[in-house]
Formats: structure tokens, sequence, C-alpha cells
């Protein structure tokens, strides 16, 4: 979903096999296509680059940082050639102060660069060049009113910078981590590691594993103050424990909407997709038919909630929740 400023309402932004990139309304009409040369690596942003409350759509892919205004059309001096390579990992938008002095950081192999919302090379950045390649998207996290930019090599490395590019927090020790980033929950760095274990990392550089039992493959998602997670056949919400189905689990998606928190996850293998409360209980009418994760956003007119989901190979489905 991509929120549409004149409407006030939300629109419906995806790309098939072919690299075309599509906008719709939320009833399915068609706005526009456009051709792109490569597959968009991971999510389109929103911005407002000229601070008038019109929204632009800011994306990457493995060599081209592209901004597109409303209507489709490239946004100058954004249609960027960037050096990218199969570790290319999707942009980074900054938006330190909530003030729409916007920072965009890419990678680039080794390198990453830093824009500001005219396109231009942020000077003042000092951090340009990793030994690794990055393991997950850079990160920003504000911490007690501090700003931190985190980094995460491949070689389980983890940088902790100010807004400058400076070594902000040092740590000591590598941490054999998951395949879950780190994020902020409790005025923490947190992330788990490959036994199974809850990290946290403060401030200071201290490291707090906490025993959780989770499987080798399990998948975190949290926000600041809830931590969602999944091991094998069970999601557990705010220390909640949900038994599934045994079955082949998206990572969960929380999803805070109108001061309420809904937490869902699809089972790919047998295409449904489950929504949940923030206190466990399931949502009236799940599970229901999807492929893939969802995305949820609160609908203009009334009180009800819109669900989008892929059904198959060339199609998505819009749901109403009541």
């Amino acid at each position: 979903w991509l929120r549409n400023h004149r409407t006030k309402g939300y629109d419906i932004a995806l790309q098939d096999d072919n690299n075309i990139l599509y906008l719709y309304s939320d009833s399915g009409k068609l706005y526009w296509k456009k051709q792109l040369n490569e597959r968009i690596i991971g999510k389109i942003s929103q911005v407002d680059l000229y601070k008038n409350k019109r929204l632009q759509m800011a994306f990457r892919t493995k060599n081209k940082f592209i901004i597109l205004d409303r209507n489709g059309n490239l946004v100058e001096p954004f249609d960027i050639k960037i050096d990218g390579d199969e570790n290319s990992q999707p942009l980074a938008v900054f938006d330190y102060d909530n003030n729409r002095n916007y920072r965009f950081l890419l990678s680039q192999r080794k390198n990453l660069i830093m824009l500001d919302r005219k396109g231009k090379k942020v000077k003042g950045f000092k951090y340009i060049k990793t030994k690794q390649p990055l393991k997950f998207p850079p990160k920003h996290i504000k911490i007690k009113g501090k700003d931190f930019i985190v980094l995460q090599l491949q070689d389980e490395d983890i940088k902790i910078l100010n807004r400058r590019g400076e070594i902000a927090v040092n740590i000591n020790s590598k941490i054999q981590t998951s395949d879950n980033p780190i994020r902020q929950y409790l005025n923490t760095f947190t992330t788990s590691d490959n036994k199974g274990n809850l990290v946290q990392i403060d401030t200071k550089g201290n490291i707090i594993k906490t025993p959780e039992g989770w499987s080798k493959n399990h998948l975190l998602e949290m926000t600041t103050k809830t931590l969602v997670s999944i091991s094998e056949n069970i999601l557990t919400i705010k220390g909640i424990p949900v038994r599934l189905p045994y079955g082949n689990y998206t990572r969960p998606t929380i999803f805070h909407i109108k001061n309420e928190l809904f937490i869902s996850v699809t089972d790919r293998d047998a295409q449904k997709v489950y929504l949940f409360s923030s206190n466990g209980n399931p949502i009236g009418g799940f599970p229901i038919y999807g492929i893939e994760g969802v995305d949820i956003v609160a609908n203009k007119d009334d009180d009800s909630l819109d669900l989008i989901v892929q059904s198959e190979s060339n199609g998505f489905i819009i749901y109403r929740i009541n």
C-alpha cells in the first residue's frame, strides 16, 4: 500500500516478472505502468522531497536509485547510477528529526554512499567503506534522543555509528547472529543468535543474552515495546504463545493501526494468512487465502481495515476487515 496524497487513501504498487511497475487504486483500477530495467530491491519508500505534502516513490534496483512522482515520472536528479551486485541491500531512508530533510543511504559492494534530498553526496558522512558487504540494510535507531545507524556485515561484525558515520558504540565481541536484523526494543539494539538466544546491546556496548529456546530458523519482528517471534509452529506475541499448524511461515509483520497492534504471518505451503491481536487472540474470519506476506492499512471512510495479499503468480486480492 502507498499513501495517495490526493484522495487521502491508499494505492497499490507492485512489480511483475518483466520488471514492469504498476500503480493501482484501492479498487483495482490501473493508474499507470512503467518499464524498469531491473527488479526493485526491498520495499518502496514514500518521501516528501519538496515539503508540500505531495509524496514521491523512492526505491533502488541493483544499479539504479530512482524516485518517481505520483504519475510515474522521474524526479530529477533521481535516476542515479550505483554500482550494485548480488549483495545489494534495499534503499535506507532516514528522516532523523521528522522534518523531511532526508538522508538516503545506499550500499555499493563494500562502499556506502549517503545522499541528501537534492541527490548530492553528504560530505560529512565519514563511514564510506566496509570490510565486508552488508548482511541487512542500514537501520536508523533513536534511543533516548540520540541517533544511531546500525550496519550488520556478512562476517557477523556490527557497526553502530552516529549521524556523521563515526563509531558511536564499541562492541568488543562478534555475535553469531541468526537471520534476523537488529531492531530497537526496550532501548536496546536487539536481535538473536544462531543458538536461539535473544541478544540485546545497550548504548555502552554491553551484550545481554537471554535463552529463549528458539529453533535455528526462527524469525523475529519487533517494535520499541513489542517482541514477536515464530519458531517452528509457535508464534509468540509479547510472551504469549500461539500454536499454529506446522508449515513454512513468513516473518511475522506488526501493524500499528488506530492505536491497536495486529500481527500477521502467512503459511506459504498451506497458502493461509493468519491475523492476531496483540494479546494473541485470532481476528475473526482468519485464516484467509494468500500465498505471501500481507500489507494492511486503515480504510479512510470507516473503521474497517484493508488487506492486500498476493493470490497467485499473476494476481492479488484486497480483503476488507470489518
